[in-house]
């Protein structure tokens, strides 16, 4: 009887994380283009024919890919914990298990919100000092992160 439930509970791992990686990113056209980019532009920059700026676009394009890509596993994993949670809560919360003080999770999720668009900002200054690679990262998480 054992071994039916060690058997599920390996099923149910290997279902989501063979979900997850269902479709890989190096899968997509637009990466593999990315890629042989990156390779022609180092081969060109190393025998002094032109600039490595062809080798780094295409380099922030895979980046920022693979960022999207991991981005959008990430979110759907994050939304499903989180509504699992908030509706943990709101179970416990009705049948009068736990006790919530609005005020102060109102003002952390404040302290929270005003951190994160500081370091927002911080990161803007950053991309706008690297602009041609940002806008190639750019790109590459939209399409990475619109990869299905």
């Amino acid at each position: 009887m054992s071994d039916v439930a060690s058997e599920s509970q390996g099923s149910l791992f290997t279902k989501t994380f063979a979900a997850i990686l269902a479709d890989p990113p190096w899968a997509a056209k637009s990466f593999l283009a990315a890629g042989a980019t990156t390779i022609a532009g180092l081969g060109a920059w190393l025998n002094d024919m032109m600039s490595p700026a062809m080798a780094r676009g295409g380099a922030s394009f895979i980046g920022g890919f693979l960022l999207g890509w991991a981005l959008r596993k990430t979110l759907i994993i994050g939304l499903f914990i989180t509504a699992s949670l908030a509706a943990l809560i709101a179970i416990l919360n009705t049948t009068g298990w736990i006790h919530l003080e609005w005020s102060l999770i109102e003002a952390d999720v404040t302290r929270s919100l005003a951190w994160v668009q500081g370091q927002a900002e911080s990161f803007k200054t950053v991309l706008t000092g690297y602009l041609p690679s940002a806008g190639a990262g750019g790109a590459g998480m939209l399409f990475g992160f619109r990869k299905k």
